[in-house]
């Protein structure tokens, strides 16, 4: 009979979880968005939140009843919780018990309800909470804080706080899975003769050596330089991509070394 309880209850519109006869209403989970840095999205950070949200009243601690009150016997039920109810469905009157509406599956009433949240159990907070930024979580990602949404009614499981990472972009970096990708623009001469050079990345400049004849679009791997991996050991890598810079100027001396340079090739 309690089964078949659930199902017209759910066919009644009387949703929720059921304990001991009293339906369990289970807090609502909560979403918001945080914003985090290129960096601290790489390589994880401690961030700290403010959110207001319900929390369980810490006068009645839940109960909605103010303390050292009375309860008395719900008189629409008769103390059962449960009330019978009566749809007219196209298979004709369907009879199921369904919770009663007055004092929701408690059987009895508070005669003295809480000052502080006036009888809900919940009242409305603003919370600061720690956020652990896992090393490698990716722009639009989720982290599940268990527990933090709001609190449950008459002493029910709170719901969940989902936290949507939202990682600010860097104008030197762009990101593809775990791999980092950036450019460098070098001299002509750099890139003809070849140098040793600080290239940034995620780490902080690398040295990076260019040998002479260096092509526009010549692109060096950094190995290990890249993403942490979410979850696991390793990180990616990063690209570097060349660009060379031409000169729009010549004075008269090198563009006559460009020139004796022509001939010759």
């Amino acid at each position: 009979m309690g089964d078949l309880g659930d199902i017209f209850g759910d066919l009644f519109g009387m949703g929720g979880r059921r304990s001991g006869g009293r339906r369990v209403q289970r807090g609502a989970d909560l979403e918001m968005n945080l914003t985090v840095s290129f960096h601290n999205a790489a390589f994880g950070k401690e961030e700290v939140i403010e959110l207001e949200k319900q929390t369980v009243c810490s006068h009645c601690q839940g109960s909605g009843a103010e303390p050292g009150s009375k309860t008395s016997k719900c008189s629409t039920c008769n103390g059962q919780g449960q009330v019978e109810r009566v749809q007219e469905t196209l298979f004709g009157s369907m009879r199921a018990l369904t919770v009663c509406p007055r004092c929701q599956g408690e059987g009895k009433v508070i005669t003295d309800v809480c000052k502080q949240c006036r009888g809900e159990g919940v009242v409305s907070q603003r919370r600061t909470l720690k956020v652990h930024i896992p090393a490698g979580i990716a722009d639009g990602q989720s982290i599940k804080l268990s527990g933090e949404g709001q609190a449950g009614s008459k002493a029910a499981p709170a719901g969940d706080l989902y936290i949507r990472v939202q990682v600010q972009p860097d104008a030197r970096f762009k990101r593809k899975g775990d791999d980092v990708y950036s450019s460098i623009t070098l001299k002509l001469t750099q890139a003809v003769l070849g140098d040793k050079i600080e290239v940034p990345t995620i780490d902080g400049l690398v040295a990076l050596t260019i040998p002479g004849g260096t092509q526009a679009g010549r692109v060096f791997k950094l190995k290990n330089k890249g993403i942490l991996h979410l979850h696991g050991r390793g990180r990616g890598d990063m690209f570097v991509t060349v660009d060379v810079r031409i000169p729009s100027q010549l004075d008269r001396g090198t563009k006559a070394l460009f020139e004796e340079l022509k001939e010759r090739e």
